[in-house]
């Protein structure tokens, strides 16, 4: 168990060893930190259902492995939420990024009348 942004996650789990459930939420791609047992989100991504998503398709997989230098050393955690609508977990994604910064996502303004 994992806390981000004040949200409990699942996991980290060994990308290669990670068997995704039939639900909806949230999931952080990771690479191990400095410190021991500390990660590094690279991504936050909202699925509404893990196991037919497929993090290894997604078109930046690639860059992840060539930061994590092999696929031992990333890790995903998840962010259960059944029942939620995608503007529900959008929100969360969009409020995972906005307070970690990480690589991989894209920054959007809250409000883009500002």
């Amino acid at each position: 168990m994992i806390t981000l942004g004040g949200r409990s996650f699942t996991g980290p789990f060994l990308a290669p060893v990670w068997s995704p459930a039939r639900t909806a939420g949230i999931y952080a791609v990771m690479v191990p930190g400095w410190r021991v047992m500390t990660f590094r989100a690279l991504h936050f991504a909202r699925s509404g259902d893990f196991s037919s998503h497929g993090f290894r398709r997604h078109e930046r997989y690639a860059e992840w492995l060539s930061i994590a230098g092999t696929e031992w050393n990333l890790y995903i955690a998840v962010h259960k939420m059944p029942f939620s609508t995608d503007a529900q977990r959008h929100a969360v994604e969009r409020a995972l990024a906005r307070d970690y910064r990480p690589e991989f996502n894209e920054l959007v303004p809250a409000n883009k009348d500002s």
